[in-house]
Formats: structure tokens, C-alpha cells, sequence
């Protein structure tokens, strides 16, 4: 039992490797991974998974929500503490940072007041990826005889059913690849983008005993050997869904199946 589940426990780390398009890279012997404190540690990363309604008491009102429902999506009259606004139930980008020339949105909403920089120290701009249409699952026992009532709602406050999914910064001042491979080791994954130009995709995984239970990806961009921009998902991203699947799967097979 104890080989098994120290095998098991190295399939789990080699599955991050294996599921990887890209061939991973080690470090000191071990996969270079980020740890979840690091990427705590970045901007941005504790307003995740919260809901908008949580990221404005925070960091105070957006200067702009883009609103990404199709021009004839219904746009609903919503305010949030006098600042009024019309928005759809489809996904947003709450923006914030510096003020832009040209304010204006296609789809949307733009703050004309002060812009609130508490949240943004270090950054030029610092946006969230908001999924709407999200509702809150409740369990509650029975009042009269066994078991649980498991129940999903979705608030009629939009900005209570908006829920940030991905972050993305960008910097102040350029960071070198040197002092971002010195700080989180060599990426697990290199994607490569379009022109001369690379993502560092670091990979975090969090346990419950050995079953995966949620999973992010971090992706810094690079050009000419600088970082200027980086974006953190949560596995409410498609690409990050796929990935946690994949490690819940090999999970089973380790764990539950044998």
C-alpha cells in the first residue's frame, strides 16, 4: 500500500508533465512548478472566484465593464451605489488602472468618476474575466427524515451573478525572463504565440489527500526576453477545464480503479 500510494502520488505530478503540449521542464531535480502562494502573491489573483459584486467592495468601481453579450442581448438598468448602468447577463471585463484618452466602449459601461487605484499598485491595468449567469449551490439538511436538499440559484443582482474567472495585468515595469525563471523556476509549458512571441505557462495544482481539486494556469508573456503582461485562469476557462479533467482522470485510474 505504501509503494502504491507513493507511486500514486508520483503519476499525479508526472500527469502535469505528460498532458503538457510542450516537453516540461525540471529544475533541482523536481517539476518546476509555481506554488499556490506565489501565485497568490500576484495581482489580481485574490479577487478570483469571487463575484463582481465582492471585486467592487474591494477595489472599489471599475473605470469600464465591457460588455460581451451580442449588440441585441437584453441589457438590464442595474446601480451600483448611484452609478448607473445597463448591462446584459452575458460575460464582462471589469478594467481597471490609468484612464484611457478615449474612454468609450462599444458594449458597455464607462466610469466618468475618479478612477479607484487601490487594487492596482505596480500596474497599469489589471482587468477581470467575468462569467455571468453563475448561481450559488446551497445544501441544507432535511427538515423530516434523511439526507440533504441540494438546490442552484441565480441572483437577479447582476453584479452578485458575475463571477471573476481570469485576471489579466500588466506591469509597470518590464520584468526580464532571467528574474521570472529566477522567482518560479523554468515554465511547465511553453505555448507559443503569434510573431516572436512565447507565453510561460505555469501550472498550480492544489490536493484534497491525492485527488486534484483545483487547478490554474498562469501564463507570463514574453517578448524580446521581457514580461510585461500576465494572465491567470481558473478551470472556469475551457483550456484549464480540460486539464483538471484530465488530472481527475488519471486520479481514478491511480487511486479509485486499481
Amino acid at each position: 500500500m505504501v509503494v502504491k500510494n507513493f507511486m500514486g502520488r508520483i503519476r499525479v505530478c508526472m500527469a502535469v508533465c505528460a498532458l503538457a503540449s510542450a516537453s516540461c521542464c525540471f529544475s533541482s531535480g523536481a517539476v518546476a512548478a509555481m506554488t499556490l502562494k506565489q501565485m497568490k502573491s500576484l495581482k489580481g489573483a485574490a479577487q478570483l472566484e469571487i463575484t463582481v459584486d465582492q471585486v467592487f467592495r474591494s477595489c472599489g468601481l471599475a473605470v469600464a465593464i465591457v460588455d460581451h453579450g451580442s449588440a441585441d442581448a437584453a441589457k438590464q438598468p442595474i446601480n451600483w451605489r448611484g452609478a448607473a448602468m445597463r448591462l446584459s447577463e452575458m460575460n464582462w471585463d471589469a478594467v481597471y488602472g490609468s484612464r484611457q484618452r478615449k474612454p468609450e466602449i462599444a458594449e458597455g459601461w464607462v466610469n466618468r468618476g475618479k478612477a479607484d487605484m487601490r487594487c492596482t499598485s505596480g500596474l497599469t491595468r489589471l482587468l477581470f474575466h467575468a462569467k455571468g449567469d453563475v448561481g450559488v449551490v446551497t445544501v441544507t439538511k432535511k427538515t423530516q427524515g434523511f439526507g440533504y436538499i441540494t438546490t442552484y440559484q441565480v441572483p437577479k443582482d447582476l453584479f452578485k451573478a458575475h463571477k471573476v474567472v481570469g485576471a489579466e495585468a500588466a506591469l509597470t515595469k518590464s520584468l526580464p525572463v532571467s528574474a521570472l525563471v529566477g522567482r518560479y523556476g523554468q515554465p511547465d509549458e511553453v505555448v507559443k504565440q503569434p510573431g516572436a512571441k512565447d507565453n510561460f505557462r505555469y501550472w498550480v495544482v492544489t490536493l484534497r489527500g491525492h485527488r486534484p481539486e483545483s487547478l490554474y494556469a498562469v501564463d507570463f508573456e514574453i517578448d524580446n526576453s521581457t514580461c510585461k503582461t500576465y494572465v491567470i485562469s481558473t478551470s472556469d476557462v475551457d483550456f484549464v477545464q480540460r486539464r483538471l479533467e484530465s488530472l481527475l482522470r488519471q486520479w481514478e485510474k491511480d487511486y479509485v480503479l486499481d
